[in-house]
């Protein structure tokens, strides 16, 4: 017997896909108070990249802004608190290629 969940869209559509396979395509070292960059990458057609934030060395305050957008990854300096805003904090980003 198999376990596990499942939902669906508003027309009956399984949306669940558990686990997402993702191709990694780099690491950015993200120094403490840093809140400027932008990193290309090379994908293929119909894919983009997105990030993952490592583990962080302290950091409490928002200070900037990281962003996904086609094949580039962003980094500029935030103010508030919100979506796509993190400490200014030592990390990595792990880039990795998905489907757009």
């Amino acid at each position: 017997m198999a376990w596990g969940l499942q939902t669906w869209d508003a027309n009956g559509k399984p949306n669940n896909y558990g686990v997402k396979p993702v191709s990694v395509v780099g690491s950015i070292p993200l120094a403490m108070g840093q809140n400027t960059g932008s990193w290309s990458y090379t994908v293929p057609a119909g894919m983009k990249v997105g990030f993952a934030v490592s583990l962080d060395e302290g950091g409490s305050t928002v200070g900037r802004r990281i962003a996904a957008s086609g094949n580039t990854i962003t980094i500029t300096a935030a103010s508030n608190t919100g979506v796509g805003n993190y400490p200014a904090s030592k990390c990595e980003l792990i880039v990795f290629m998905e489907k757009a």
